[in-house]
């Protein structure tokens, strides 16, 4: 403090100002010190140091606590000793210390002997967790005075070698020596000024053989500092893998996995992190611990299936870099089954069909794929019934999900000779397949094939999912086995029979009286006509009930057609085309409670079947018509109601209410007849408000 040299021998506050001033510069200097984030503590040699940061600060103390350096970018000579380096954010700096002394500057022949640097060698494990100690090695060089270092290697190892940071431009060659050549080697590093923060410099030296790896640091300037650090890996080695998922290595590297025929292995992706391109791999099945396939290739994404017979696979990574993998293991197993279902049924009745996943007929859904990338384009079930002798079983089959190219069977085998007595197939419907068979006792199959068969097959092909669920009842119960029964049983068995037979005949009772109340409530609705105007006198009245009508809708179906038009009263609209009468009526709007228009339907195909029938509402002008409710119930979206399959001469009357705000009403109805699409329409449009109705 020059300034206070000036004050006189009677001033006293000049002092205080200085002690003042003193203790701010030292909380200025120390402040970064006690605010550091991140320190590390390292054993140094005599030398110079050089830290340059970015946007941040970093220091280096001495044991004791003093302080030798601090800032963004400074150079500092320290002694040996151990000393503390703090920096505010790391990432954002870059530093060279002396840590080895100084390195010899002329590279050896390579018979001479040479002292080569004390490196740990690191697993693949250590680099996957990112354990591997880190050699480093610093310097400071001058144009003409190089710094040399080995590394002792055998073969199948790999060194890395990492340019921490360097003060100026330096140079980086490789040579390889082994007891009798020497041989300089195409990596190296070439920066032409001073390192930048975050920049990567990294050489990765793969050893063919037993020798050593010299390294030769030069310059062009004088007093370049300079910092590397090294690690040492071993490759080539036959790791295991317990499971897959991110996988990651250095150097060529080859892992076994345990696969069956029936799980496959999905690549989603695959990097040379070192070179930043994408990184296929090599292949091979293992058929036993020391028997293999030829290697197969498979580029960074893709699919490597199971085949016939193998214990495992086995990947290699040939690539001398940093690598890193996303690998799915995927199984593709049928009905809870641990394998994929066979293709075909036993030869004979005598074969082991415990390989067939039986599938209990409870109903219980099982799940299965056709892997069409593996070969697999159709899977063979087993069911299997008990019971007496000559008895017979309905099997119900419905399969679900991706069966839209799927085709399934049910065959119905003798099981002496083993010929299939009879089979049935179907294909979707409906989102769905649904098929029933008839069947007698003891083992029989289920098929779920491609409907192309071995031509589907693809290995680019994506694989069909489904979902099975198999129900059974007795038909038949068949020959009771005979075995004399006790005076007990017998008596027993009467009251049970008893019960059983009045359990039987019960609904038939609750049958024939529900079929006979209707009929009474048929004729009686039939005696008066025009029972339309007779609900909206209902409705006036206040005595209506939504159960009239749904009881009506059910009782006028028995009557004869032109009896039954003549209950309803003159239709809207009536239309007879392709062999079928059709009939609208508008009801009364008070019938719903939500505001939409009911209206009344009848239908009567009079020379064909039809079958996937469908009634859809349209409006010349204003929103479309949507169904809101239909009575009875039956199958509807947006405007239209499926109402399956017509028989012929069968009556239907369905009720439906539309919500809309649209004037008019066009009924469609199509459906198939004889295997032909087919459709009607009457030529009348009926309107909301009866007074504007016209052709």
């Amino acid at each position: 403090m020059l300034f206070l040299n000036d004050l006189k021998d009677d001033e006293v506050t000049a002092p205080i100002m200085g002690r003042v001033t003193w203790w701010l510069v030292s909380m200025i200097l120390i402040m970064p010190v006690v605010a550091a984030g991140q320190s590390h503590v390292y054993n140094t040699s005599d030398g110079d140091v050089w830290f340059d940061c970015e946007n941040s600060w970093a220091n280096i103390t001495t044991e004791d606590g003093s302080l030798v350096g601090n800032g963004s970018d400074f150079t500092a000579t320290i002694e040996e000793g151990n000393h503390t380096v703090s920096f505010e954010e790391q990432n954002k700096c870059q530093f060279v210390i002396p840590v080895n002394g100084d390195l010899p500057n002329m590279r050896p022949a390579p018979t001479d002997s040479f002292e080569a640097l004390n490196t740990h060698v690191c697993s693949q494990s250590d680099y996957q967790s990112d354990s591997c100690d880190k050699y480093l090695v610093s310097g400071n060089v001058s144009d003409g005075d190089d710094d040399i270092f080995a590394v002792d290697v055998s073969k199948g190892q790999l060194v890395s070698v990492m340019l921490s940071a360097a003060s100026s431009a330096i140079e980086i060659e490789v040579h390889f020596q082994n007891e009798l050549s020497e041989t300089k080697l195409n990596s190296g590093i070439s920066i032409a000024l001073n390192t930048s923060i975050s920049e990567t410099n990294q050489i990765l030296i793969p050893a063919t053989e037993d020798g050593r790896v010299l390294f030769t640091v030069s310059s062009p300037h004088q007093g370049t500092l300079w910092m590397t650090s090294l690690e040492i890996f071993t490759t080539g080695g036959h790791d295991l893998l317990t499971g897959l998922g991110d996988i990651s290595g250095v150097g060529n590297v080859s892992y076994q996995f345990g696969l069956s025929e029936d799980e496959s292995i999905l690549v989603t992706s695959s990097e040379d992190i070192t070179n930043g391109v994408n990184l296929g791999l090599k292949y091979r099945y293992a058929f036993t611990e020391t028997l293999f396939s030829e290697w197969n290739n498979i580029s960074s994404t893709g699919v490597i299936a199971g085949i016939d017979s193998i214990i495992g696979i086995e990947l290699w990574w040939d690539c001398d870099c940093e690598w890193k993998s996303t690998l799915i293991h995927r199984t593709h197993f049928d009905a809870g089954w641990q394998g994929d279902a066979p293709g075909f049924k036993p030869l004979s009745a005598m074969s082991d069909n415990s390989s067939y996943p039986l599938i209990p007929m409870d109903g219980t859904p099982y799940v299965g794929e056709i892997t069409l990338f593996m070969d697999d384009y159709q899977d063979v079930l087993r069911v299997e019934t008990s019971g007496w002798n000559e008895s017979v079983h309905l099997v119900d089959v419905t399969v679900e999900g991706d069966v839209y190219e799927l085709q399934v069977l049910i065959l119905n085998m003798d099981q002496n000779t083993w010929d299939v007595l009879d089979q049935v197939s179907a294909t979707y419907s409906m989102d769905k397949i649904r098929i029933t068979l008839d069947v007698g006792l003891g083992t029989h199959f289920v098929k779920i094939q491609h409907q192309n068969g071995s031509s589907a097959l693809d290995e680019n092909a994506e694989s069909l999912d489904w979902t099975v669920r198999i129900n059974t009842a007795v038909l038949e119960e068949g020959e009771e086995p005979w075995f004399p029964a006790s005076n007990a049983v017998k008596e027993a068995a009467d009251v049970f029979y008893w019960l059983i037979g009045l359990l039987l005949i019960l609904p038939f009772i609750i049958f024939y009286i529900n079929v006979n109340n209707n009929k009474k409530f048929a004729e009686e609705f039939a005696r008066k006509k025009n029972r339309l105007q007779w609900l909206s006198d209902k409705l006036d009245e206040g005595e209506f009930s939504p159960t009239d009508l749904s009881r009506a809708l059910k009782s006028v179906s028995s009557l004869e057609w032109e009896e039954a038009l003549e209950v309803w009263g003159q239709p809207e609209t009536r239309h007879y085309t392709n062999g079928i009468d059709m009939a609208v009526w508008a009801l009364d709007e008070r019938i719903s409670d939500s505001g939409s228009w009911p209206i009344l339907i009848g239908l009567t195909p009079q020379d064909y079947e039809w079958s996937v029938a469908a009634l859809k509402f349209e409006a010349n002008e204003g929103t479309d018509w949507t169904v809101s409710s239909v009575e009875p119930k039956l199958l509807s979206r947006a405007n239209e109601v499926f109402l399956d399959t017509i028989f012929t001469n069968a009556r239907v009357f369905i009720r439906v209410d539309l919500s809309g705000n649209a004037k008019s009403l066009d009924v469609y109805l199509s459906g198939m007849v004889n295997g032909e699409p087919i459709a009607a329409k009457p030529a009348n449009t009926i309107y909301r408000n009866s007074a504007e109705s016209e052709e």
